[in-house]
């Protein structure tokens, strides 16, 4: 059984239509009705009930989908291992924002010096969609802000950096606030440091991007509640940043468990730390 068959499969699960799911591997929407095809006869049931452009699974996919998910984890398992043992080929990293700007140029750097026949494969996101790709094999490991939820076993997630909560921007009782997104997961801690500062106050906006809140802030646009990230003083000297309470948005890297000990997962940590 192809493994990008079943990858194919949990796509349009996912996304909900052959043609977001076509979008998101890369591939013709053609190519994903085919390999949907294929499996339907190799396993000799319906996967799909489709319904003009969108897609439902069947029961028996249903129950199905958390044995092909364990499939592609292993099957990404076995090339990391091979990764492992021979220190080369690519290696797909998924970070946020700020790590892209703060740690990232050295981690490249540190990778490339170690082990050169190794070839990073970044890709950004927020922390919650990075999470997704990396259930579903799609990355190897993820640099991002601590989940808000516990992790199954064959998970982990390591800490490296810890951010206090503040406040940038003129302490201004009738400032607007820029807020970070509630739904992310570092600015649901910031949400509380705003009510801290105000019980009632007035959103102009709300936005997952700390760089642009920082922007905006500076440009006189009102306060915001921010984690204080490396590049916060580096790039924005001339914002003060007030601590509130004692919440702090962690920064980690988070990788299989069974992998936890891979050479390149080595380096980012001491490139990050």
């Amino acid at each position: 059984m192809d493994l990008r068959f079943l990858k194919s499969l949990v796509a349009v699960v996912e996304q909900g239509s052959i043609a977001a799911a076509a979008q998101r591997e890369g591939i013709t929407a053609s190519a994903i009705s085919q390999r949907l095809q294929a499996l339907e006869a190799e396993l000799g049931v319906d996967l799909l009930r489709r319904s003009g452009r969108s897609v439902q699974p069947t029961p028996a996919c249903l129950r199905l989908l958390p044995q092909i998910r364990r499939v592609l984890e292993e099957g990404q398992a076995l090339t990391l291992s091979l990764s492992q043992t021979t220190q080369a080929g690519r290696f797909r990293l998924g970070a946020i924002s700020t790590v892209l700007t703060d740690y990232m140029p050295q981690i490249i750097r540190q990778v490339h010096q170690q082990m050169p026949a190794v070839e990073l494969d970044i890709h950004p996101g927020t922390s919650a969609q990075l999470y997704r790709a990396f259930q579903d094999g799609e990355l190897d490991a993820v640099i991002c802000v601590a989940p808000p939820f516990p992790l199954p076993k064959s998970q982990r997630f390591t800490g490296l950096v810890q951010e206090p909560i503040g406040l940038i921007g003129t302490a201004d009782r009738d400032a607007p606030f820029i807020v970070y997104s509630r739904k992310s997961w570092g600015g649901a801690l910031c949400w509380r440091g705003v009510q801290q500062v105000n019980e009632t106050p007035q959103v102009l906006c709300e936005l997952d991007a700390l760089e642009t809140i920082a922007i905006m802030v500076q440009g006189g646009s009102g306060v915001a509640v921010v984690p204080n990230w490396a590049g916060l003083t580096h790039r924005f000297p001339d914002t003060t940043f007030k601590r509130i309470g004692g919440d702090l948005r962690e920064i980690g890297l988070l990788c299989r468990t069974h992998q936890a000990d891979h050479p390149v997962l080595e380096l980012i940590r001491v490139a990050v730390v």
